[in-house]
Parts: structure tokens; C-alpha cells; sequence
């Protein structure tokens, strides 16, 4: 019977990948960080723009308040928020691909468009799709009461979180239908039992390295995104190990 690797030991293998060879890093982060200074670029613009209306001796009340009113009147900025998750999460999404590729190929190295493998025929509008299903879900979790709503977000989270691997290993054998795309969530689903603790877990061990990209506006992003990108690519394929590489769809 085989045993689950351990947080430290997917994240060895994880830091093996990204450090391949001399230029790995930088080969597969170079994308996240460009996107997500850019973000950071275009929120910083925006709340400059947003507290250019307040005197220097505002209150925290008055703030907080024209917050809501400005929100209010522009609902337009869930929709750009929502958007620049998902730009953020196809460039991660691709290069967690290219990373699962290495695990399968250790003599392969890393291509500099492996960011944008998402953006291929193949995967983009499905991986959309399976995004936007497991995002609608979350927010509909989130409608429950404060600490349950988190709870029930995060289990959907985690128990979908899987579902992109797995169109990616299943559209390499044959092409599937939009029904057999949404298999593949309820694959996660069977995947992830007993496994969510594990991957929150593995989400935990990098708050620190979370908390450094943050102060540092996303420079650390060149290496804590295919980090994590690696980590979830690790995770899975030790999940197919332990699953006796059983997946498929009818």
C-alpha cells in the first residue's frame, strides 16, 4: 500500500523542479510576476485615484463609507476584480501544467512559453468553464453565515481544485465532450477524499512566503508562483500514484 508524500516531501520535489536547471525559475516565473505587478500596477492606480478625494484629516468612518458608496456605483469593478483572477489563474494553471510535463519527463527542460500553455485550443475554453463552475459555487458558499460560509467555500475549493490536471491527462488520450468536461469535476471530487486537509495544509506551508510577496508588491512572485505551480503538480501526480493512475470518463 502505498503511503501519501508528506508536505515537506512534495515541496522537495517541487523546489527540484523549479531548480532543474540554472534559468528554471525564471523560465517558468517570469509570466506570474510580469501579470501580477501589473495588477498590483492597475489597483495601486486606482486607489491612488480613489483617496485623491479625501482631505488629510479623513476618519476611518468616512472612508469606509465612501468605499461602499463607490462600489455601489461602479459594479463594474467585481467584474474587472473576477477578471483579473482568472487571467492570474490561467497563467498559474500553465505553468502548474508545465511543471506536472517535467515531473513526467525529468530529462526535459522548460520552455519559456510554458505560461501560456492554458491558452491553447486544446484547454482554454474548458478551463474557463471549470473555473467559472467551481468560482460561482464558492461565492454561493460564501452566502452562508460568516464562518460557515468559509468552511463550505473551502471544501468546494479543494475537492474541484484537482479537475484541471485531470482534463489536461484525459484530453491526451482522446477529445471530450463538454458533458465529459464536467466529469472531470466530479473526478476531483473522488480524487480529493480524504486528500483536502492534505492540500490545505500545503496552502498553509506557504503563508509565509505569501505574507513576503505581499510586502514586497509581487517581487518574490518569480519564485514563490512556480513554486506553488510545482507543489499542486506534485500533489496531483502523487494522488494518480496512490489512485493507481485510474482515471476516465464516460
Amino acid at each position: 500500500m502505498q503511503i501519501p508524500k508528506s508536505i515537506f516531501e512534495i515541496k522537495q520535489i517541487a523546489k527540484q523542479i523549479i531548480r532543474r536547471e540554472p534559468m528554471s525559475i525564471l523560465k517558468l516565473g517570469w509570466a506570474p510576476l510580469l501579470l501580477l505587478m501589473g495588477l498590483i500596477y492597475l489597483a495601486m492606480q486606482s486607489l491612488m485615484q480613489f483617496s485623491s478625494q479625501f482631505s488629510p484629516n479623513v476618519t476611518y468612518n468616512q472612508v469606509y463609507t465612501a468605499m461602499a458608496k463607490w462600489l455601489n456605483n461602479n459594479p463594474q469593478v467585481y467584474l474587472y476584480v473576477t477578471e483579473g483572477r482568472l487571467a492570474y489563474f490561467l497563467v498559474s494553471i500553465g505553468v502548474a501544467f508545465t511543471c506536472l510535463d517535467l515531473i513526467r519527463q525529468p530529462k526535459q527542460a522548460p520552455h519559456w512559453d510554458g505560461a501560456w500553455q492554458v491558452f491553447s485550443g486544446r484547454y482554454f475554453f474548458a478551463t474557463i468553464a471549470l473555473w467559472l463552475i467551481v468560482f460561482v459555487l464558492c461565492r454561493v458558499g460564501l452566502m452562508l453565515t460568516s464562518f460557515l460560509g468559509l468552511l463550505v467555500m473551502l471544501f468546494i475549493r479543494y475537492s474541484f481544485l484537482m479537475s484541471y490536471f485531470i482534463y489536461k491527462d484525459l484530453t491526451q488520450k482522446q477529445s471530450l465532450t463538454w458533458r465529459q468536461t464536467l466529469q472531470t469535476l466530479n473526478l476531483s471530487w473522488q480524487l480529493m477524499r480524504g486528500h483536502r486537509m492534505r492540500l490545505f495544509f500545503l496552502d498553509v506551508s506557504f503563508w509565509g512566503w505569501d505574507l513576503l510577496n505581499y510586502f514586497s508588491m509581487g517581487a518574490f512572485n518569480l519564485y514563490v508562483a512556480p513554486y506553488k505551480a510545482a507543489s499542486y503538480a506534485v500533489f496531483y501526480q502523487d494522488l494518480i500514484n496512490l489512485n493507481g493512475n485510474n482515471l476516465g470518463v464516460k
